[in-house]
Parts: C-alpha cells; structure tokens; sequence
C-alpha cells in the first residue's frame, strides 16, 4: 500500500509544479519577450522485477524558445529598423527640394525670366530693381535648403552619439547576465527569466546595428557586429566611441579588452548603418550638388557681366558671391545698386555736360546672361544645364525614397512574420494554457483520491487484526 501512496504523491507534486508552470505563463502573458514555460515529466520505474512503477517525476522545467526564430527574428529587426531610419531623413530631404516654396528651380526660372523681361529695355530702372529682387530670392533659396540639410546632418550626427550609448548599455547589460547566468546555472538555479531579458537586450541591440550572436556551452552569448568586430564575450563587453576626422565630420570607433580600433561603418546594418549611408547617400551629396549649382552659378554670371559696362559706364562688377565654407550664406548677392548691372556690351558715351550716355536698348550681355541658363555645369560629375541638374538631384532623393518606403514596406511584412514565428513557440496563449490548468487541476484531484485510496486500504488492513 506505501508504494501506491508514494505513487500518488508523486503525481500529487508533478501536478503542483505543472500548475506553477501554468501559472507563470498566465501571469506574463503581457509580458514582452517571455518565453513560456513546460514541465516535463517522466516515469519512475519500479524498484523489484515484480514492481509496476514507482510514479512520477518532473526532471526539468523547459524554457520553450528557438534559438533559430530568434535568430530570424533579430536579422528581421535590424532590416527593418534600417529603412524606417533612412526613409526619416530621406523624406525630410524629399519634402525639402522637392518643395515650391525651397525649388531651385522655381528661383532659377523667376530670375531668368526677369532677365528676359528687361531684354527689351536694359536700361530700365524698374525691371533692374525686379532682377536684383529676384537673385536675392534664388540666394535665399540655395541658402535656405543648403542650411536645412545642414540641420539634419546635425540632427543625424546627434542621433548617431544617442545611439551609441543606447548600444553601450545594452552591450553592458548583456555582459552583466552573462555572468549572472553562469554563476546561477553553475550553482543549479533556475535562469529562465534571465534568458528572456537577455534575449530582449539583444533584441533591441539588434535594431541599433547588425549582429551576429552564437551561444556557448556555459550558456553565455557572444555577440559581434555584422563585420565581425566583437562587441560581447563572455562578461566582457565592447565599447563604440565618436570621434571627429580632419574634415570635422564623425567617425567611430570600437575598444574591446584595452584595444581600439576604428571602426568601418558602411554595412553596419540597421539604424545606426541607416545614419551613416543617409549621411553619405544622400544629404551629403545633396548638399555636394549645391554647392556645385551656386558655385557655377556665381561663375557664369558674374563671368558674363564682367565683360559688360554699367549705366554710368563702369566695368562689370560681379553679382553674385559664394563661400564654400558657409551654410546660411552658400550664395549671397553683392550689394549692388540697379546702374551698377552691367547689361550694355558698349561704353555709354558723354554728352555736353561730360555726363555718361548709355546706350539705349544694348542688351548684348543681358542676351548673355539669358544663355547661361543652357550653359552646362558640373554637378556631381555629369555636364548639364543649371536646371537640370537640380531636376536630377530631385529625381534622385524621390527615387531613393520610394525605393525605401517599399523595402521597409517589405521588410516589415518579413519582421511581423518573424515575430509571428517566434510567438507561435515562446509566446503564451491562454486558450492552451486553460485546457493545461483544467488537466492538470484535475490530475491533481486524480492523485489526491489515489492517495485517500491507499489510506483506505491501509487502514482495511490494520482493522482486520
């Protein structure tokens, strides 16, 4: 009768720890990244050759994950963070010059047409007035959009150090429960719950960068960049450090075990691989055509009208005046009065009282001026005309941009279906975990009669004597 007693307690505690388990689940169902938990169970054998079994035994609580779904899961995120990131700024830079009120090339034709409408009568005062109005209005166009780039790189390069300590910390963090995790599971302590935190430290570090993540026997992760620079070993973790060039532009750099090492960051992967070929994919290029525009720009003009006399019979002074180095004054337009244009191919003359005569209707350098506009510049290695450079530059960002927005379209379809994957094995869900708590209630209540049972048994016996 002791054997059947010791059977049913045996299943009697297989049935508390399995409905522990169940509660746990329940309990975190809302919890990010859990990994719901399982009892397995296995048979005792008898201890003669007669015997039938000596119950049950729970051996282990399986923590239910994949190390191949997460893996899955993380490459999906470090995609998808990488579009969300890029289309941020490529929008912004979209919205920027593909915008009437910052076009180029809306101030190219207002400027070129107001040179057309004076061809006619070069010496008017009026429509001299409307030219100057309008070249300060196409300065401040390339002004204006060159500064708004430079706002974003700014911003970029802000969010670029913020990323970097976010990536620190997590590299930290995931050090740290390695060694927790050692020295717990050394010592046979359950370690689940650090799993699944540690499995969402890497998780949001794989939305900063790319990463390569393999598991070792004493239950640590090692974790590299997607270059293969490490970041995690062991409890030791990597540290990434902005720095500046020459030219005063970022760069990074990695210190693992008190040695550093610059690091490359093309090809780094997701948001903070995303800053990087923004940076140098498009805004700085972008901002790299306009200079290109404004500098030729200032040239051709300030060229075409040197060769011309002003209204009081001056050489032509330039217009325009562009500074490299600036950002809120890329293109800025000299402070000339309307008699000093110089739109006459030919001297005025002087009349009796030696005053300067100019020469009605000598528009040969405004006819100049007006072919500058066809004249072809280089931008960004290719020879075209003034607007149609900036047309392509448009045509670029639009085209860079809807690309984008269908990889990250794309990529977020295969992130959810990833998520999906990994939930369908970790995740917890309550119609099961109810059919669970039902079983194992009633296995409980099951063992609990075997036991009364056994009693009865027992006692039957001992009143026979």
């Amino acid at each position: 009768m002791s054997i059947l007693s010791q059977i049913g307690y045996s299943g009697v505690r297989a049935s508390q720890i399995a409905l522990t388990a169940t509660g746990q689940n329940i309990a975190n169902v809302n919890t990010p990244g859990f990994s719901r938990l399982a009892p397995e169970q296995h048979a005792l054998g008898g201890q003669t050759p007669t015997g039938i079994g000596g119950g049950v035994q729970v051996t282990s609580i399986r923590r239910l994950a994949s190390d191949f779904q997460n893996q899955q899961l993380w490459r999906a995120t470090t995609e998808k963070q990488y579009y969300g990131t890029t289309q941020q700024y490529l929008g912004a830079l979209e919205g920027l010059v593909d915008s009437e009120g910052s076009s180029i090339s809306v101030g190219l034709d207002n400027f070129y047409a107001a040179l057309s409408e004076a061809s006619s009568t070069p010496e008017s005062i009026a429509l001299r007035q409307q030219i100057l109005g309008e070249a300060k209005q196409l300065a401040q166009r390339f002004n204006g959009l060159n500064g708004n780039i430079g706002i974003q790189l700014e911003a970029l390069e802000g969010q670029r150090v913020s990323m970097v300590e976010e990536i620190n910390g997590l590299a930290s963090n995931i050090a740290d429960l390695n060694q927790q995790i050692l020295e717990m599971e050394s010592s046979g302590r359950d370690t689940a719950t650090l799993h699944d935190y540690r499995d969402n430290l890497v998780k949001d570090l794989s939305q900063f960068v790319g990463i390569r993540v393999q598991s070792a026997a004493d239950g640590s992760l090692t974790v590299a960049l997607a270059n293969g620079q490490p970041l995690v070993a062991g409890s030791t973790a990597g540290t990434l450090k902005v720095g500046e060039n020459l030219a005063g532009e970022q760069q990074l750099s990695l210190v693992f075990a008190k040695t550093s090492f610059p690091l490359v960051q093309e090809g780094l992967g997701g948001s903070l691989g995303g800053l990087y070929d923004m940076e140098y994919g498009a805004l700085r290029p972008a901002q790299a055509d306009l200079h290109d525009m404004a500098g030729a720009l200032a040239q051709r003009v300030n060229d075409t009208l040197a060769t011309g006399y002003d209204l009081d019979g001056n050489p032509g002074q330039p217009l325009f005046s562009y500074d490299a180095s600036s950002t809120s004054a890329l293109l800025t337009v000299n402070d000339l009065s309307t008699r000093e244009l110089a739109f006459s191919a030919q001297a005025p003359g002087l009349d009796a009282n030696g005053q300067p005569v100019p020469v009605v209707g000598d528009n040969q350098v405004l006819l100049a001026l007006l072919e500058t506009k066809a004249a072809k510049i280089n931008v960004a290695g290719e020879l075209v005309p003034l607007n149609d450079a900036y047309a392509g530059l448009v045509g670029r960002v639009a085209s860079a941009s809807r690309q984008n927005q269908a990889d990250l379209a794309a990529t977020t379809v295969v992130a959810e279906q990833a998520q999906a994957q990994r939930d369908s094995v970790s995740a917890v869900n309550l119609d099961e975990e109810a059919v669970n708590l039902m079983a194992y209630q009633q296995a409980y209540q099951a063992n609990m009669k075997v036991i009364g049972t056994s009693n009865e048994l027992f006692n039957a016996v001992l009143a026979m004597f």
